[in-house]
Protein backbone atom coordinates (compact mmCIF):
# COMPACT_ATOMS: atom_id res chain seq x y z
CA UNK A 1 0.00 0.00 0.00
CA UNK A 2 2.83 2.61 1.22
CA UNK A 3 4.05 1.77 -2.56
CA UNK A 4 1.13 2.51 -4.21
CA UNK A 5 0.95 6.01 -2.12
CA UNK A 6 4.50 6.49 -3.34
CA UNK A 7 4.12 5.79 -6.77
CA UNK A 8 -0.01 7.14 -7.04
CA UNK A 9 -0.22 4.33 -9.75
CA UNK A 10 -3.39 4.18 -10.98
CA UNK A 11 -5.17 0.62 -11.63
CA UNK A 12 -7.66 1.82 -13.96
CA UNK A 13 -10.11 -1.10 -14.03
CA UNK A 14 -11.24 -0.03 -10.67
CA UNK A 15 -10.61 3.75 -9.88
CA UNK A 16 -13.18 3.87 -7.39
CA UNK A 17 -11.44 1.07 -5.52
CA UNK A 18 -7.90 2.81 -6.03
CA UNK A 19 -9.99 5.95 -4.68
CA UNK A 20 -11.25 4.17 -1.58
CA UNK A 21 -7.61 2.98 -0.40
CA UNK A 22 -5.85 6.18 -1.03
CA UNK A 23 -8.50 7.64 1.33
CA UNK A 24 -8.06 4.51 3.63
CA UNK A 25 -4.28 4.88 4.63
CA UNK A 26 -4.22 8.70 4.04
CA UNK A 27 -7.00 9.04 6.48
CA UNK A 28 -8.65 11.67 4.50
CA UNK A 29 -11.39 11.50 1.42
CA UNK A 30 -10.94 11.68 -2.09
CA UNK A 31 -9.86 14.83 -3.16
CA UNK A 32 -13.54 15.69 -5.10
CA UNK A 33 -11.18 18.91 -7.53
CA UNK A 34 -14.07 21.23 -6.50
CA UNK A 35 -11.71 24.25 -7.20
CA UNK A 36 -10.41 22.53 -10.56
CA UNK A 37 -11.96 24.61 -13.91
CA UNK A 38 -12.59 21.35 -15.87
CA UNK A 39 -14.89 18.59 -13.90
CA UNK A 40 -15.19 14.78 -15.32
CA UNK A 41 -18.41 13.11 -14.16
CA UNK A 42 -17.67 10.06 -12.53
CA UNK A 43 -13.75 10.06 -12.82
CA UNK A 44 -11.33 10.44 -10.05
CA UNK A 45 -9.34 13.46 -9.45
CA UNK A 46 -5.81 13.75 -8.88
CA UNK A 47 -4.33 17.37 -7.51
CA UNK A 48 -1.12 17.09 -9.40
CA UNK A 49 0.75 17.89 -13.06
CA UNK A 50 0.60 14.32 -15.18
CA UNK A 51 4.15 12.68 -14.95
CA UNK A 52 6.31 13.74 -17.39
CA UNK A 53 7.66 9.94 -18.89
CA UNK A 54 5.90 9.33 -22.03
CA UNK A 55 6.93 5.13 -21.95
CA UNK A 56 2.80 4.20 -22.02
CA UNK A 57 0.49 3.60 -24.54
CA UNK A 58 -0.88 6.65 -26.88
CA UNK A 59 -4.29 7.87 -27.53
CA UNK A 60 -5.10 7.23 -31.10
CA UNK A 61 -8.46 9.63 -31.93
CA UNK A 62 -9.83 12.34 -29.49
CA UNK A 63 -13.11 14.31 -30.27
CA UNK A 64 -13.56 17.17 -28.18
CA UNK A 65 -15.76 20.27 -27.84
CA UNK A 66 -13.85 23.23 -28.99
CA UNK A 67 -15.94 25.87 -27.44
CA UNK A 68 -17.83 25.42 -24.35
CA UNK A 69 -19.11 28.38 -21.73
CA UNK A 70 -17.92 28.48 -18.52
CA UNK A 71 -20.81 26.97 -15.74
CA UNK A 72 -22.26 24.11 -18.42
CA UNK A 73 -21.76 20.48 -18.16
CA UNK A 74 -22.79 17.77 -20.55
CA UNK A 75 -19.95 18.23 -23.05
CA UNK A 76 -18.89 15.11 -24.72
CA UNK A 77 -15.18 14.05 -25.02
CA UNK A 78 -14.79 10.82 -26.88
CA UNK A 79 -11.47 8.54 -28.57
CA UNK A 80 -9.71 5.48 -28.81
CA UNK A 81 -6.60 4.27 -27.29
CA UNK A 82 -3.91 1.82 -27.83
CA UNK A 83 -4.83 -1.32 -26.80
CA UNK A 84 -2.38 -1.67 -23.59
CA UNK A 85 -4.12 0.82 -22.06
CA UNK A 86 -6.65 0.79 -19.22
CA UNK A 87 -7.61 4.53 -18.68
CA UNK A 88 -7.20 7.84 -19.55
CA UNK A 89 -6.07 10.93 -18.15
CA UNK A 90 -7.81 14.42 -18.38
CA UNK A 91 -6.83 17.21 -17.57
CA UNK A 92 -7.17 21.44 -18.76
CA UNK A 93 -3.82 23.23 -19.00
CA UNK A 94 -3.10 25.15 -16.01
CA UNK A 95 -5.49 23.69 -14.01
CA UNK A 96 -4.92 22.38 -10.24
CA UNK A 97 -5.07 18.99 -11.29
CA UNK A 98 -6.37 16.14 -13.68
CA UNK A 99 -9.11 13.50 -13.72
CA UNK A 100 -8.70 9.55 -14.74
CA UNK A 101 -11.61 8.17 -16.79
CA UNK A 102 -11.38 4.12 -16.71
CA UNK A 103 -11.59 3.00 -20.85
CA UNK A 104 -14.42 1.33 -21.67
CA UNK A 105 -14.84 -2.08 -24.14
CA UNK A 106 -13.34 -1.65 -28.43
CA UNK A 107 -16.15 -1.23 -31.28
CA UNK A 108 -16.82 -3.69 -33.37
CA UNK A 109 -14.91 -1.58 -35.89
CA UNK A 110 -11.77 -1.39 -33.81
CA UNK A 111 -11.30 -4.23 -32.04
CA UNK A 112 -7.96 -4.25 -30.58
CA UNK A 113 -8.73 -0.01 -29.30
CA UNK A 114 -10.20 0.40 -25.47
CA UNK A 115 -12.76 3.72 -25.89
CA UNK A 116 -13.31 5.95 -24.13
CA UNK A 117 -16.37 8.27 -23.40
CA UNK A 118 -16.61 11.05 -20.87
CA UNK A 119 -18.98 14.15 -19.70
CA UNK A 120 -16.96 16.98 -19.21
CA UNK A 121 -17.73 20.33 -17.25
CA UNK A 122 -16.43 23.63 -16.77
CA UNK A 123 -17.29 25.56 -13.60
CA UNK A 124 -19.06 29.21 -13.38
CA UNK A 125 -15.64 30.74 -12.41
CA UNK A 126 -13.26 29.35 -15.17
CA UNK A 127 -11.76 32.56 -16.61
CA UNK A 128 -12.43 33.08 -20.37
CA UNK A 129 -9.95 32.13 -22.83
CA UNK A 130 -7.83 29.64 -24.90
CA UNK A 131 -6.94 26.27 -23.06
CA UNK A 132 -5.48 23.45 -24.02
CA UNK A 133 -7.62 19.85 -23.08
CA UNK A 134 -4.90 17.08 -22.51
CA UNK A 135 -5.66 13.76 -23.03
CA UNK A 136 -3.11 10.59 -22.24
CA UNK A 137 -3.54 7.18 -22.12
CA UNK A 138 -2.51 4.72 -19.15
CA UNK A 139 -2.16 1.57 -18.50
CA UNK A 140 -2.79 -0.65 -15.62
CA UNK A 141 0.42 -0.41 -14.57
CA UNK A 142 0.48 3.24 -14.19
CA UNK A 143 2.20 4.23 -17.17
CA UNK A 144 1.62 7.50 -19.23
CA UNK A 145 1.58 8.00 -23.08
CA UNK A 146 2.58 11.08 -24.97
CA UNK A 147 -0.14 13.90 -24.92
CA UNK A 148 -2.60 14.85 -27.11
CA UNK A 149 -3.83 18.49 -26.87
CA UNK A 150 -7.01 19.45 -28.36
CA UNK A 151 -8.01 23.27 -28.17
CA UNK A 152 -10.83 24.29 -26.21
CA UNK A 153 -12.34 28.09 -26.41
CA UNK A 154 -13.85 28.92 -22.72
CA UNK A 155 -16.56 31.74 -23.12
CA UNK A 156 -18.25 33.46 -20.22
CA UNK A 157 -21.97 32.30 -19.63
CA UNK A 158 -24.56 34.66 -20.80
CA UNK A 159 -26.23 36.82 -18.74
CA UNK A 160 -30.15 37.44 -19.30
CA UNK A 161 -31.16 40.76 -20.67
CA UNK A 162 -33.03 43.25 -18.61
CA UNK A 163 -32.10 47.17 -17.21
CA UNK A 164 -31.41 45.29 -13.72
CA UNK A 165 -30.11 41.85 -13.08
CA UNK A 166 -29.83 39.97 -9.65
CA UNK A 167 -27.91 36.39 -10.55
CA UNK A 168 -27.31 33.75 -8.19
CA UNK A 169 -24.69 30.65 -9.34
CA UNK A 170 -22.98 27.97 -7.79
CA UNK A 171 -19.76 25.34 -8.54
CA UNK A 172 -21.69 21.81 -8.56
CA UNK A 173 -24.75 19.73 -8.63
CA UNK A 174 -26.33 20.83 -5.60
CA UNK A 175 -29.84 22.59 -5.01
CA UNK A 176 -29.58 26.23 -4.27
CA UNK A 177 -32.64 28.63 -4.42
CA UNK A 178 -32.47 32.79 -4.89
CA UNK A 179 -34.52 35.16 -2.30
CA UNK A 180 -34.83 38.48 -3.41
CA UNK A 181 -36.83 40.67 -0.90
CA UNK A 182 -37.85 44.46 -3.28
CA UNK A 183 -38.67 47.48 -1.34
CA UNK A 184 -42.04 46.74 -1.52
CA UNK A 185 -41.91 43.50 0.72
CA UNK A 186 -42.31 41.44 -2.36
CA UNK A 187 -40.38 38.28 -2.37
CA UNK A 188 -39.51 36.81 -5.33
CA UNK A 189 -38.18 33.14 -5.10
CA UNK A 190 -39.14 29.68 -6.76
CA UNK A 191 -42.81 29.62 -5.01
CA UNK A 192 -43.34 33.50 -5.81
CA UNK A 193 -41.71 33.76 -9.64
CA UNK A 194 -42.85 37.24 -10.24
CA UNK A 195 -43.21 40.87 -8.66
CA UNK A 196 -46.62 41.09 -9.97
CA UNK A 197 -49.55 40.47 -7.02
CA UNK A 198 -52.42 38.98 -8.12
CA UNK A 199 -55.15 41.04 -6.39
CA UNK A 200 -57.49 38.99 -3.94
CA UNK A 201 -60.90 37.90 -4.85
CA UNK A 202 -62.18 40.51 -2.40
CA UNK A 203 -60.97 43.19 -5.30
CA UNK A 204 -63.16 41.96 -7.64
CA UNK A 205 -62.31 40.93 -11.27
CA UNK A 206 -58.91 41.64 -12.39
CA UNK A 207 -58.91 44.33 -15.76
CA UNK A 208 -56.86 41.93 -18.45
CA UNK A 209 -55.13 45.21 -19.63
CA UNK A 210 -53.62 45.60 -15.91
CA UNK A 211 -49.68 46.04 -16.24
CA UNK A 212 -48.27 42.52 -15.09
CA UNK A 213 -44.08 43.40 -15.17
CA UNK A 214 -41.75 44.04 -13.00
CA UNK A 215 -38.80 41.36 -11.88
CA UNK A 216 -39.16 37.82 -12.68
CA UNK A 217 -37.57 34.51 -11.59
CA UNK A 218 -35.87 33.05 -14.61
CA UNK A 219 -35.85 29.82 -13.45
CA UNK A 220 -35.58 26.88 -10.16
CA UNK A 221 -31.92 25.10 -11.70
CA UNK A 222 -31.65 22.19 -10.07
CA UNK A 223 -34.62 21.54 -8.06
CA UNK A 224 -35.15 18.51 -6.62
CA UNK A 225 -31.44 17.55 -7.44
CA UNK A 226 -32.30 17.31 -11.09
CA UNK A 227 -29.09 18.50 -12.50
CA UNK A 228 -30.01 20.55 -15.78
CA UNK A 229 -26.14 21.68 -15.92
CA UNK A 230 -27.21 25.60 -15.65
CA UNK A 231 -26.20 26.32 -11.96
CA UNK A 232 -27.44 29.63 -11.98
CA UNK A 233 -30.57 31.75 -11.19
CA UNK A 234 -31.60 35.37 -12.23
CA UNK A 235 -33.89 37.17 -11.24
CA UNK A 236 -34.55 40.19 -14.21
CA UNK A 237 -36.38 43.60 -14.93
CA UNK A 238 -36.46 44.39 -18.07
CA UNK A 239 -37.50 48.11 -17.06
CA UNK A 240 -35.94 50.28 -14.46
CA UNK A 241 -36.94 48.79 -11.11
CA UNK A 242 -38.34 51.05 -8.58
CA UNK A 243 -35.99 52.60 -6.59
CA UNK A 244 -35.17 51.41 -2.72
CA UNK A 245 -33.37 48.72 -1.20
CA UNK A 246 -33.34 45.21 -2.41
CA UNK A 247 -32.34 42.39 -0.07
CA UNK A 248 -30.96 39.16 -1.49
CA UNK A 249 -30.96 35.79 0.18
CA UNK A 250 -29.46 32.21 -0.85
CA UNK A 251 -31.71 29.35 0.05
CA UNK A 252 -29.63 26.16 0.38
CA UNK A 253 -32.84 23.64 -0.25
CA UNK A 254 -29.86 20.41 -0.57
CA UNK A 255 -26.64 19.81 -1.46
CA UNK A 256 -27.70 16.68 -3.04
CA UNK A 257 -24.61 14.75 -1.91
CA UNK A 258 -22.10 17.46 -1.62
CA UNK A 259 -20.00 18.32 1.14
CA UNK A 260 -20.99 22.36 0.58
CA UNK A 261 -21.72 24.17 -2.16
CA UNK A 262 -19.66 27.83 -3.15
CA UNK A 263 -21.77 30.38 -4.85
CA UNK A 264 -21.49 34.22 -5.68
CA UNK A 265 -24.42 36.39 -5.95
CA UNK A 266 -23.97 39.85 -8.50
CA UNK A 267 -26.22 42.55 -9.21
CA UNK A 268 -26.21 44.54 -12.42
CA UNK A 269 -27.61 48.07 -12.94
CA UNK A 270 -28.27 48.73 -17.04
CA UNK A 271 -24.94 46.71 -17.63
CA UNK A 272 -22.69 47.96 -14.71
CA UNK A 273 -21.91 45.87 -11.66
CA UNK A 274 -23.22 47.24 -8.40
CA UNK A 275 -22.87 44.44 -5.72
CA UNK A 276 -21.26 41.19 -5.32
CA UNK A 277 -21.04 39.13 -2.63
CA UNK A 278 -19.43 35.40 -2.56
CA UNK A 279 -20.20 32.30 0.61
CA UNK A 280 -20.41 28.70 1.10
CA UNK A 281 -23.39 26.52 1.92
CA UNK A 282 -22.79 23.89 4.07
CA UNK A 283 -24.88 21.04 6.11
CA UNK A 284 -26.30 23.47 8.42
CA UNK A 285 -27.83 25.60 6.00
CA UNK A 286 -29.79 22.92 4.47
CA UNK A 287 -31.59 22.82 7.86
CA UNK A 288 -33.96 25.68 7.73
CA UNK A 289 -36.89 26.53 6.02
CA UNK A 290 -37.22 26.92 2.78
CA UNK A 291 -40.01 28.71 2.44
CA UNK A 292 -40.76 32.93 2.17
CA UNK A 293 -37.53 34.53 4.21
CA UNK A 294 -35.49 31.51 4.01
CA UNK A 295 -31.53 31.71 2.97
CA UNK A 296 -29.18 33.58 4.22
CA UNK A 297 -27.96 37.07 3.84
CA UNK A 298 -25.90 37.47 0.76
CA UNK A 299 -26.21 41.41 -0.25
CA UNK A 300 -28.14 44.80 0.37
CA UNK A 301 -28.50 47.20 -3.24
CA UNK A 302 -29.37 50.41 -3.06
CA UNK A 303 -30.83 51.61 -5.95
CA UNK A 304 -31.58 54.85 -6.88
Amino acid sequence: MRRLLRTRRVVVTLVASVAIALAACEGTRADAGRDAMLHVDGAQFFREAMPATEDGPAVLSATVVSRARAGVVERACAGDLERPATAVAIGLSSDVGYWVVPAGIPLASAPASPTFDAVLGLAASARPGRYDVVLRAVDAEGRFGPATTRPLEVVPSPRPDGRFVISLSWQNEADLDLHVVLPSGVEIFKRNRTEYQRPPPSAGPVDPSAPTDGGYLDRDSNAMCVADGVRAENVVWTERPAPGRYVVRVDTFSLCGAPSAPWRVEATLDGTRIGAAAGTSTAIDARFDHNRGGGVLALEIDVP
